[in-house]
């Protein structure tokens, strides 16, 4: 009987090992181990880069580069000193031009604040045409004559001789013709506290009685104007209501009371009207009051006031009388 050859064993074939897989599934904690690994190297190579800067900072210079270290510091002390001194003489010349420009402005300032302000709404005529005359011949100072208009219709003359805060003798005349601006007439130091720009204040104004005039009883008041040395001034205004105006001002003379009072009576009694324009009523309330005129106290037009007389006697007290002529 024939015996069948035994078969060969299965084999088994061999096993390959994904090394990868099997890296990354046994050892799960493989990623952190080369991520510290990567942070060991990135703190060894900021250490050594340290080291190698000390080292150099450690290491000396040569002498060419301390002598230009030197020279540039030494160009740069002159320059800042330079700097310094020009800075210094530039705010010296502009304190220099402030003062001086301050002091210029004040002067300034003094020379105009006599002149009344306009007050808001008003602005200044260029050329005004003189509706008014006041011959005071007496007054030495100079003589301006002035207008102001408001947008409502009123209208202001203003006739001033000198300065309020000069040497010599100053008059202020105005007479005030209200339009659409007009709501009543202020009292007496209002009037003049308006006028003066602030310079006197109101409650420093104090009656001072009242005078007869052609225009009837214009009452007064008393005030001194602060300066070296200060002046003494006599206030006046006198106001109607048909027609609306107003005629106010001061004299400021550094003479006594009496002196004052004469020479207001006279500036009021040579005001005179030379156009009235469309106001008829003004027109009439001075024929009226020419027709009362007392020419500065002589009550006689043969002896109207020249300069040595009427106010004249106030302002000077030497007055030399003509000699008589002996008859041949």
């Amino acid at each position: 009987m024939r015996r069948n050859a035994p078969l060969p064993a299965r084999q088994t074939p061999a096993r390959r090992l994904d090394w990868p897989a099997l890296f990354h599934k046994n050892l799960p904690s493989n990623r952190s181990f080369v991520n510290a690994w990567h942070r060991v190297a990135r703190l060894l190579i900021w250490t050594l880069t340290r080291l190698h800067a000390g080292a150099l900072a450690l290491t000396p210079r040569p002498r060419a580069a301390r002598r230009h270290e030197a020279e540039v510091r030494a160009i740069l002390q002159s320059d800042f000193s330079a700097t310094c001194v020009r800075l210094f003489a530039y705010l010296g010349a502009v304190a220099i031009l402030a003062v001086v420009s301050a002091r210029i402005f004040h002067a300034g300032e003094a020379a105009v604040r006599s002149e009344p302000a306009a007050p808001p709404g008003w602005i200044d005529v260029a050329r005004p045409f003189a509706a008014f005359a006041l011959p005071m011949s007496e007054l030495s100072g100079p003589y301006e004559y002035a207008a102001q208009r408001h947008a409502a219709g009123g209208r202001r003359d203003i006739m001033r001789w000198g300065d309020l805060e000069g040497p010599t003798p100053h008059l202020l005349v105005e007479i005030y013709r209200p339009g659409g601006e007009f709501d009543g007439f202020q009292p007496l130091p209002s009037e003049i506290a308006a006028r003066t720009r602030g310079l006197v204040a109101s409650a420093a104004i104090k009656p001072a009685g009242s005078m007869d005039t052609k225009f009837g009883p214009v009452p007064l008041a008393g005030f001194t104007v602060p300066g070296a040395p200060p002046r003494r001034c006599l206030g006046f205004a006198r106001s109607f209501a048909h027609p609306q105006l107003a005629i106010t001002g001061w004299y400021c003379g550094g003479a006594d009371e009496a002196a004052a009072r004469n020479v207001v009576a006279c500036a009021l009694d040579r005001l005179t009207l030379l156009a009235a324009g469309n106001e008829p009523a003004i027109g009439e309330l001075f024929a009226r009051a020419d027709l009362k005129r007392n020419f500065c106290g002589q009550r006689s037009l043969l002896y109207a006031p020249t300069p040595k007389l009427g106010p004249a006697a106030a302002l000077t007290s030497d007055v030399k009388l003509r000699p008589r002529i002996a008859a041949q």
